[in-house]
């Protein structure tokens, strides 16, 4: 076994390296992933294009990040939207999708749990019920196929503020990809609306004014509606309503170019009387048997 150096023997036609080789002689050239090397000796690339002076493929200098591979890029261009900069790195993705493919497992065991109670349950009740209850699992059925579908994209959020041109110190690895989008002028509006579409960004708009010209549907459930922010962070929680003039939650937001507001669809979809007297009749159901007890221990004590 006859180590010797293939970089100097092709590249800087060194003699000493450059060995003879016999008949029935065998040369291997190791990879990193056979024969790991620290990282300053690897060969590594990105990838940064969209709105740069310079867009191409960069090989990585030791621990350089992501501010300096944009310098060497020329900097940004005029048009550049930094804070809807998309990073995508690999190993995260594989992580992403690792996490995506648990939480559908997960789901789909709760469907299965839940279609088998229901199943039990629905000798006791009434037809209304049934009814509910079916179209409650239709719809976490159609959820489940949704995420199923999904795939993970490796994107990192980078958490950038949208009156900045600058972005964070991350130290870049082999194969990420920086992707710099010109400045939009829209916002989208997704999910359970009448008009799925993008809508002209106006600065002071919140994010009920988008809604409200997108139209909610009926089933909408604007209590949880979430902001998807174009630098890849999302915004969830409840929307809150109207109170002395003002509101409260994720649609008092105010919305940035690029971003995208989704609005999902509730999973019980029984109207609100419905689910009153369903509570009411549970509510009696607890009185009726503490009045039991209490009847029961007095005439214990008695």
């Amino acid at each position: 076994l006859i180590p010797f150096n293939l970089g100097r023997a092709v590249r800087d036609k060194d003699q000493a390296a450059n060995l003879e080789l016999m008949p029935g002689d065998i040369v291997t050239i190791f990879s990193v992933n056979d024969l790991p090397v620290p990282v300053e000796k690897r060969t590594q690339y990105v990838r940064i294009g969209g709105e740069v002076k310079v867009p191409g493929v960069y090989q990585l200098t030791p621990g350089e990040t992501l501010p300096q591979l944009v310098q060497r890029a020329g900097g940004f261009s005029q048009n550049a939207f930094v804070y809807g900069t998309v990073f995508l790195r690999e190993s995260t993705r594989v992580q992403q999708q690792a996490n995506l493919d648990r939480a559908t497992r997960r789901l789909e065991a709760d469907i299965n749990s839940q279609t088998a109670a229901a199943v039990q349950n629905v000798r006791n009740t009434d037809n209304k019920a049934a009814e509910a209850l079916q179209a409650q699992l239709t719809t976490q059925r159609l959820l489940l196929s949704r995420l199923q579908s999904l795939k993970a994209s490796g994107r990192i959020a980078l958490e950038l503020d949208p009156r900045s041109q600058n972005v964070p110190p991350i130290v870049l690895e082999d194969g990420d990809q920086i992707t710099v989008p010109v400045t939009p002028s829209f916002v989208g509006v997704f999910g359970a609306v009448t008009a799925e579409a993008s809508f002209m960004h106006k600065y002071n708009y919140t994010a009920r004014d988008y809604l409200d010209r997108a139209g909610p549907t009926r089933d909408a459930d604007e209590e949880y509606v979430a902001i998807v922010r174009a630098d890849g962070t999302v915004q969830v929680g409840k929307g809150g309503n109207t109170l002395w003039g003002m509101n409260a939650g994720v649609l008092a937001e105010r919305l940035n170019p690029g971003d995208t507001l989704f609005v999902p669809e509730k999973f019980d979809k029984r109207s609100a009387y419905a689910r009153f007297i369903e509570g009411a009749k549970d509510l009696t159901a607890i009185f009726y048997q503490f009045g039991l007890g209490a009847a029961g221990l007095k005439v214990l004590k008695d």
